[in-house]
C-alpha cells in the first residue's frame, strides 16, 4: 500500500459513489422501528475502513448537489435518461450527512456544480497548498486529474492508481482520457459517444491518433469502413461527448483548513450508531481505542472538538425474583394459581429446542415482577429439576391455566423434549407482531420492548457472549434472573399492547380464527414428526457415488488428464476446463465478474459438448447427496427415531408456511432418477399409510374468484383444462387441437401473470423474440379483460392504504408503490398481486388445515397432518381407514369457502412419500 503523510494528503471521496454502493451492495437492514439503514451502515462501514488504512488529517464529502448543472447549459439531455433513485435512498443520506457532521467531516456540495468537478477543482486548489490530493472514487472519468501530486483511490476493488498505473490500465496516457469517453460516450449519463463504436474500437482509435482533431483530419486513414461511417455521422455528438467529460475548474473559495479531521472524533458518532441499532460498529467502538489518540497526529489546519453523551434506551426498572427454594416455589405456584393467566418463557443452551437441554423458565403474572427458575444451572445452587417439574408441570399440562409465549412454538418443543406437553396456550406475541408490522419491522422480543415501551433489554450477546461464557447454563443466575425473567414480564405487558392494537386494526378475527389455531396444530404436527428410513437413504447413497465418480471419469477421460482431480463444483475450475481448455464461447459474467458456470450456461453449452452436460448432472447429485441423502439423517431425534422440523408462519411475507431444520417443503418431488428415492426413504410408520391432499391450481382459482373473469371462472366450472384453453386463445387453434408444446406455453403465462413476470422476462423464459412474448401477454389479456382490471384495481387499493390485503384480511406493505424509480414500483407491483393471490391461497391452506384437523378427530380417523407442503397435505392415517380419510380430507377441503369457483383436491395413498407424489 502506497504510503502518504496525513498531515500533507487531503483525501476527497465522490459521496455518490459511496452511497449508491453501500445502498445496493448490501442487503436491506432496518432499524427495530422498519427504518431502513442499510446505506447508513454501508457508507460509514467504508468511512472506517478509509480512516483505519490512511488515517487522513484532512478529508471531505463532495456531493453531487440537486437539479440541474452547468452541463445541463451545453446539452439539455443530459443524464436524461436515468431512472429515479429509490425514495428511501435520500432518506438514508439525511443520516449519512448527520454522520460526517458529528464526526467532523466536511462536506461540500455546490448548486449548479457537479461533484467531479468540485473534486478537481479542490484538488487543484489543494496542490496549490503543497498537498498531495487522494480522489477516492470508482470513476475513471477522474482519471483527468491524476499527475504527480494526484492519486485515485478505488476503495471498491481495493485499488490505488498513479498517472502511470492508470496509464497501463487503460491502454493510453491520461491526457487522452476525453479523447476516450468523446467516442464511447456513457449510456448512465445519455452522453450520446460514437454510436457503432465500443469499448475496443475505442481504444483502437485512441492508440492511433493523439487528439480528436488529427482523428477527423484524418479519416481516410481509418480501414474499416464501418468505423469511418460512424465517425462521420457522429462528429457533432463526438465533440459534444468530449465537451461533456471534460473536468472544469470552479472557484470553490473553501478554506483548507474547513477541511482538517481529526480520526479520534470517530467517537462523537456514538449517539447515532446507538439510535439506529449500530451493534457491531458500538462494540468496535468499545473495543477499541480510537484509531488516532486527540492531538497525537492533528492537521495542519486544524484541531478535534469534545465528545457528547451517548444516548441510552430507558431500562427495565423491575421486581424479578429467583425461584431457589421450595418455598419460593410454593409461592410461584401459588401465585400461578390465583391468576389463572400468566406469561412463560424457557432457556435453553442453544437455539436447537430438541438437542439443546433446557436449564430453566420464567414467569410473569402481572405487571412489575416476574420469576425465573433455574434447574440447570453450572455449579450454583438451585431446586433439583424433579422438584420443580413436579410442582409446575400440571399446571403448564393444563388447558385450564392460560399462558402468554413470545414464539410459542420453540417453547412448546423445548418443554416437550423436557417432557412437558404445553397445554393452554392463547397468545403469540410474536405471531401478532408478524401480523401488525409494516415493512422492515422485526418482531424479536427485545426489538418489541424497544418499540412499544422504550425499554431496553439485557441480550444475549451482553450475558453470554460478552462474558466469555460457553452457555446460559453458565451465566450465574442473578444476572440468568435479571435476563430470563424480562422475557416474561414484557411478553406480558405486550400481549396486552398487542391485543388491543390487533383489534384496532380489524386483524384480531385473521389472529383468532387462523393464525393461532393454525399454531397449535403446528405443534401437534412438530412433535408428531415423521419417520425416515435411513436405511434407504444408506443404499441410495452408494449408487450416488458410483455415479458421481463414473461422471468424473467420463470427463477427466475427454478433457484430459490435466483435470485429475478437478472439482466439478467449483465455478473457477469449472470455468477453466469450458473456456480455456475447451475453447467454448462464454455466455454471461456472473456478479464478481468471471464467466458464469451455472446451470443456465450449463444447459446452453451442453448443446455444443457433452461435457457440459455431464457437469450439470454431477452438480445435481452432489447436490442430492450433500443436501439430503447424507444431511437429513443428522435431524432424526434419538428419543422418537423421527426427524420433526419446525414450522413457521412468519416467515414468509405473503402468510405461506416454511419449514427449517430441516426444509421439508424442499425435499426434491421430481420422480425421475434418484430424486423420487429421497422421498421414498420418508415412511408414515407401523400400519400406517400416508395419505396426500393436494389442491390443483388453486392459485389460478383464487385469481378467477378475485378478478371474477367470466372466461376464467367458466373454465373451472366446466372442468376445463385451463392451460389448453389459454394456448388455444394464443395460438388461434381450438382446444382439443392444441399440442403439448402449447399447453406447456400456455401454462407458463398463466402463471406468469400471477407472478408479474415482464414481456422481457418471458421472453427470456420461453426463449423467444420480445414480441412474441409481447404478443402472449397482450392475447391473454384480451382473452381475461376481468383479470386486467382486477390487477388495476390491487394497485390502486394498494397506493391508498400503503398495503395490500388477502381475502382474509392479511396485510403485507408495499412501501415501493410509491416509487418514482421504474424498476422498483414495477416490482412493488408484482409483490401487491401476487400477495393478493398467493395470500389468499395460504389462508385458504391455513383453513383446510385446521377445520381437517377438527374433522378428522370428530369422526375419530385417528388420522393426522403430518406435513404441509405448500398446496399440499400428508397425513398419517391407519391403513384400514386410509381410504375414509382421504375421503374426507377432499370433502373438507374443497368446501372450505364457499365460492362460485370450485376448488379441487387430489388425494393418493401409498406407503412412502414416493407413492403418493403426483
Amino acid at each position: 500500500m502506497m504510503q502518504f503523510d496525513p498531515k500533507k494528503t487531503l483525501f476527497l471521496i465522490d459521496g455518490s459513489s459511496f452511497l449508491y454502493r453501500a445502498y445496493y451492495g448490501i442487503r436491506p437492514m432496518h432499524t427495530q422501528e422498519g427504518l431502513p439503514v442499510q446505506a447508513v451502515y454501508g457508507f460509514v462501514r467504508m468511512i472506517k475502513k478509509l480512516i483505519n488504512q490512511y488515517g487522513p488529517a484532512n478529508m471531505a464529502l463532495v456531493w453531487d448537489a440537486p437539479g440541474k448543472t452547468t452541463r445541463h447549459d451545453i446539452f439539455q439531455d443530459y443524464k436524461a435518461t436515468r431512472q429515479a433513485p429509490p425514495s428511501d435512498l435520500f432518506e438514508q443520506k439525511k443520516y449519512i450527512n448527520q454522520f460526517a457532521d458529528m464526526i467532523g467531516l466536511a462536506q461540500v456540495q455546490v448548486s449548479g456544480i457537479e461533484a467531479d468537478d468540485l473534486m478537481y477543482s479542490l484538488a487543484q486548489d489543494a496542490k496549490q497548498h503543497g498537498l498531495q490530493v487522494v480522489l477516492v472514487t470508482s470513476d475513471k472519468d477522474m482519471g483527468q486529474t491524476l499527475d504527480s501530486q494526484t492519486f485515485i483511490l478505488d476503495t471498491f476493488k481495493d485499488e490505488l492508481y498513479d498517472a502511470a498505473a492508470f496509464e497501463q490500465k487503460m491502454g493510453f496516457p491520461v491526457q487522452k482520457l476525453p479523447f476516450y469517453f468523446a467516442l464511447l460516450g456513457d449510456t448512465s449519463d445519455n452522453i450520446p459517444g460514437v454510436r457503432g463504436i465500443g469499448k475496443v474500437g475505442a481504444l483502437e482509435l485512441v492508440q492511433q491518433f493523439d487528439s480528436l482533431e488529427q482523428l477527423y483530419e484524418q479519416l481516410d486513414k481509418i480501414a474499416k469502413a464501418r468505423m469511418r461511417t460512424a465517425l462521420e455521422q457522429n462528429k457533432e455528438n463526438a465533440f459534444l461527448s468530449r465537451q461533456l467529460f471534460l473536468l472544469r475548474y470552479h472557484p470553490c473559495e473553501v478554506p483548507m483548513a474547513d477541511l482538517a479531521f481529526n480520526p479520534a472524533d470517530w467517537q462523537k458518532a456514538r449517539p447515532l450508531f446507538v439510535t439506529l441499532n449500530f451493534k457491531s460498529l458500538l462494540k468496535d467502538m468499545a473495543q477499541d481505542a480510537p484509531h488516532v489518540a486527540p492531538g497525537q497526529q492533528q492537521s495542519l489546519f486544524g484541531a478535534p472538538a469534545h465528545d457528547p453523551a451517548p444516548v441510552q434506551k430507558k431500562s427495565i426498572n423491575h421486581t424479578f425474583k429467583k425461584v431457589t427454594t421450595t418455598a419460593d416455589l410454593q409461592e410461584l405456584v401459588a401465585a400461578l394459581k390465583e391468576y389463572g393467566v400468566f406469561a412463560l418463557d424457557t432457556e435453553t443452551t442453544g437455539i436447537y429446542p430438541l438437542t439443546d437441554p433446557m436449564v430453566g423458565f420464567s414467569f410473569a403474572t402481572q405487571e412489575g415482577s416476574a420469576w425465573y427458575v433455574p434447574f440447570g444451572h453450572q455449579g450454583q445452587e438451585q431446586l433439583s429439576k424433579e422438584e420443580i417439574f413436579a410442582a409446575l408441570q400440571p399446571i403448564l399440562e393444563d388447558q385450564a391455566y392460560k399462558k402468554y409465549l413470545h414464539h410459542a412454538s420453540f417453547d412448546a418443543a423445548v418443554l416437550w423434549a423436557a417432557g412437558i406437553r404445553l397445554q393452554g396456550i392463547v397468545f403469540d406475541t410474536m405471531l401478532a407482531a408478524k401480523l401488525l408490522n409494516k415493512d422492515g419491522q422485526k418482531a424479536s422480543l427485545k426489538a418489541l420492548s424497544e418499540r412499544y415501551f422504550d425499554e431496553r433489554m439485557v441480550s444475549y450477546q451482553e450475558v453470554v457472549k460478552d462474558a466469555g461464557l460457553r452457555n446460559f447454563s453458565y451465566v450465574p443466575l442473578d444476572d440468568a434472573t435479571q435476563y430470563a425473567a424480562a422475557d416474561a414480564h414484557q411478553t406480558l405487558k405486550l400481549q396486552r399492547v398487542l391485543s388491543k392494537q390487533l383489534k384496532e386494526e380489524g386483524l384480531l378475527p385473521l389472529y383468532e380464527r387462523i393464525e393461532h389455531p393454525l399454531l397449535v396444530l403446528l405443534i401437534e404436527m412438530e412433535q408428531e414428526g415423521i419417520v425416515l428410513d435411513t436405511d434407504t437413504l444408506v443404499s441410495l447413497g452408494k449408487k450416488v457415488t458410483k455415479d458421481l465418480i463414473d461422471i468424473e471419469d467420463h470427463i477427466i477421460s475427454a478433457a484430459g488428464d490435466e483435470f485429475a482431480g478437478i472439482n466439478l463444483n467449483s465455478p473457477k475450475q469449472v470455468q477453466q476446463l469450458l473456456f480455456d481448455r475447451l475453447g467454448l464461447t462464454p455466455i454471461k459474467k456472473s456478479s464478481k465478474g468471471s464467466y458464469s458456470t451455472d446451470s443456465e450456461v450449463l444447459k446452453s453449452l451442453a448443446k455444443e459438448h457433452p461435457i457440459p452436460g455431464m457437469i450439470a448432472k454431477y452438480r445435481e447429485l452432489a447436490k442430492l447427496k450433500n443436501t439430503y441423502i447424507e444431511a437429513l439423517p443428522g435431524y432424526v431425534y434419538a428419543a422418537t427415531k423421527k426427524i420433526h422440523t419446525s414450522f413457521s408462519q412468519t416467515a414468509v411475507a405473503t402468510g405461506r408456511l416454511s419449514s427449517q431444520h430441516p426444509n421439508l417443503q424442499n425435499i426434491p418431488a421430481d420422480m425421475h432418477g434418484y430424486a423420487s428415492q429421497v422421498r421414498a426413504a420418508f415412511k408414515p410408520g407401523h400400519g400406517h399409510l400416508f395419505v396426500s391432499a393436494d389442491y390443483s391450481q388453486v392459485e389460478l382459482r383464487v385469481m378467477a374468484y378475485l378478478s371474477q373473469d367470466k372466461a376464467l371462472k367458466d373454465a373451472f366450472a366446466r372442468g376445463a383444462d385451463i392451460h389448453a384453453q389459454t394456448a388455444a386463445r394464443l395460438f388461434d387453434v381450438l382446444p382439443d387441437e392444441v399440442t403439448h408444446q402449447q399447453r406447456q406455453i400456455g401454462k407458463r403465462i398463466n402463471f406468469s401473470v400471477l407472478y408479474g413476470m415482464t414481456p422481457y422476462g418471458l421472453s427470456k423464459d420461453l426463449g423467444i423474440p420480445f414480441k412474441d412474448a409481447q404478443h402472449y401477454i397482450d392475447t391473454y389479456f384480451a382473452q381475461y379483460p376481468g383479470v386486467r382490471a382486477w390487477m388495476d384495481q390491487v394497485i390502486e387499493q394498494t397506493k391508498e392504504t400503503g398495503y395490500v390485503s388477502t381475502l382474509c384480511g392479511r396485510r403485507r406493505y408495499v412501501p415501493a408503490i410509491y416509487e418514482a424509480n421504474k424498476g422498483l414500483y414495477q416490482e412493488a407491483v408484482r409483490v401487491a398481486v401476487n400477495t393478493a393471490v398467493q395470500g389468499t391461497a395460504a389462508d385458504i391452506m391455513k383453513m383446510g388445515m385446521i377445520a381437517l384437523r377438527n374433522t378428522l378427530q370428530e369422526r375419530n380417523l385417528d388420522a393426522k397432518i403430518i406435513l404441509q407442503i405448500h398446496d399440499e397435505l400428508l397425513l398419517a392415517a391407519p391403513a384400514e381407514k386410509a381410504q375414509d380419510v382421504a375421503a374426507c380430507a377432499q370433502q373438507v377441503l374443497e368446501g372450505i369457502v364457499p365460492w362460485d369457483v370450485p376448488l379441487e383436491v387430489t388425494t393418493r395413498v401409498g406407503a412412502n412419500w414416493k407413492e403418493v407424489t403426483k
